[in-house]
């Protein structure tokens, strides 16, 4: 991944404080930014896309687990996972973004929460059953800061808890300031290469193999990655009992 400034999370923070007071869903997910009844629509499409198939996969009952979601930003998602957990620990970097989540829809069984985007310190150790993250980590300042987050999960997972989380994992290569990506969809359309200035908020792949080191030497087992080298590869890690 590319690499840039060590720590610019409160540039990030500012970003997306100021993206709160305009055309907030067009920054969230462009695609369904006309109305709330899209916007909505779209966060329980990508709830029976991502968090369902996998529940169903390992025969899961969630009315019982405690959820957390990494970058939940105006709750899109989140107002899916809490209606079918029995609670959710919802963290972002934005407080303003977070408002807006609060203002959407109310939910006694949500818990938000401001972090400084780079750990969870703010929760407690083996408090929590499942971890949701979804196009988030591509916006780090480099793969150490999503393996952080990954150590991070490991050590607020509950022993046979799981870290279900998304990454750009598209080949790519560093020239400088400059990153080449090649960009391949998991629905195959015809691959293109694009050509960019890193930026703290550009959508930039990770590699991983550093993902897989930081599960494996903190108590995660991958037990799967769908999509890899794809814009939408997934990774579902299991923390041992």
């Amino acid at each position: 991944m590319a690499k840039r400034s060590p720590d610019n999370s409160q540039s990030i923070r500012k970003e997306w404080d100021h993206r709160a007071q305009g055309d907030w869903r067009r920054f969230l997910w462009a695609e369904a930014s006309d109305s709330e009844g899209s916007f909505r629509a779209a966060g329980e499409r990508d709830y029976g896309r991502y968090v369902q198939p996998f529940l169903a996969t390992l025969g899961i009952d969630p009315k019982e687990l405690t959820a957390l979601e990494i970058g939940a930003g105006a709750g899109r998602v989140s107002e899916f996972i809490c209606r079918n957990f029995r609670g959710l620990v919802a963290v972002d970097i934005s407080r303003a973004m977070m408002s807006i989540g609060q203002k959407r829809f109310q939910a006694e069984n949500i818990l938000w929460l401001c972090n400084d985007g780079k750990n969870l310190k703010a929760v407690a150790d083996a408090s929590v059953d499942f971890i949701f993250s979804h196009v988030v980590f591509q916006h780090f300042p480099d793969a150490e800061g999503a393996a952080a987050y990954v150590r991070e999960a490991a050590r607020v997972l509950k022993a046979g808890g799981w870290f279900v989380f998304q990454v750009m994992n598209q080949p790519h290569f560093c020239i400088g300031p400059w990153t080449l990506t090649l960009i391949v969809s998991h629905r195959f359309h015809l691959p293109r290469v694009r050509i960019y200035r890193t930026d703290p908020l550009e959508a930039c792949p990770i590699r991983i193999g550093v993902l897989r080191r930081a599960c494996q030497e903190s108590g995660l087992e991958v037990y799967r990655i769908i999509h890899r080298f794809t814009q939408n590869t997934w990774i579902w890690a299991r923390k041992g009992a």
